[in-house]
C-alpha cells in the first residue's frame, strides 16, 4: 500500500474504498505542511477550519492553530474522526461524562506524523495547540458534520451547535467556529 503524501491522494483513496475501510487509508498518510501551504490561513482568535473536501462519505478539514489555540470539549456528531499531526505538537484531552459530570480519562500528544481517532462512543475530547509556535492538524471525519455537542462551561453543560468554515475548497466562508 502507498503512503498518501497529498490531499489529493487522500480524497483519492477514499473515494475508491468503501467508508468502513477508512481507517486502512488514515494510517498511510504523510502529508507535511509544504503541501498544505495554499490552504493554511490564521487568525489571533484562536484557530482556523479550512474545509478541503467534501463528499457524502467524508469531509477533510485543516486547523491551522494560532499559539495556544484550544478547542471547546466536544463530540462528534455521531462520526469517526481521525487527526492527523501536521506541524507543531498539540495535546489532546479525552474525557467522559458520568451523571452529568465530566472527567479526564486520557491525554495524548501529536507530533508530526502522528495519529489519533475519536469517535463518541469513546467520549468527548478538547485539543490544544501546546507548541512554542503554530500548529496545523488534518482532520477526516467519516461522514460530515454539521452539529455537534460542544460543552459550554458558563452554563457547566452539554450545548448542540452549527459548525462553520473560515474557509472551503479555498474560498473564503463564514468566519464562525464553535
Amino acid at each position: 500500500m502507498h503512503q498518501i503524501f497529498s490531499v489529493g491522494q487522500l480524497t483519492k483513496a477514499l473515494d475508491e474504498i468503501d467508508p468502513l475501510q477508512h481507517a486502512k487509508i488514515m494510517k498511510r498518510i504523510k502529508i507535511d505542511a509544504d503541501g498544505l501551504e495554499s490552504c493554511i490561513t490564521w487568525t489571533k482568535e484562536g484557530y482556523t477550519r479550512n474545509c478541503l473536501a467534501r463528499t457524502k462519505d467524508y469531509e477533510i478539514i485543516l486547523l491551522c492553530w494560532d499559539l495556544g489555540a484550544k478547542t471547546p470539549i466536544h463530540g462528534h456528531g455521531g462520526e469517526n474522526c481521525w487527526v492527523y499531526q501536521v506541524q507543531g505538537t498539540v495535546e489532546e484531552l479525552r474525557y467522559e461524562e458520568n451523571a452529568g459530570c465530566l472527567k479526564e480519562t486520557n491525554r495524548l500528544v501529536l507530533t508530526p506524523g502522528k495519529l489519533t481517532y475519536m469517535n463518541d462512543e469513546m467520549g468527548y475530547h478538547s485539543i490544544e495547540n501546546t507548541s512554542n509556535d503554530r500548529a496545523l492538524t488534518l482532520h477526516i471525519y467519516a461522514s460530515p458534520i454539521d452539529t455537534c455537542k460542544v460543552f459550554n462551561e458558563e452554563k457547566d453543560c452539554f450545548e448542540m451547535k452549527d459548525l462553520s468554515y473560515h474557509t472551503y475548497q479555498g474560498d473564503k466562508a463564514e468566519s464562525t467556529v464553535f
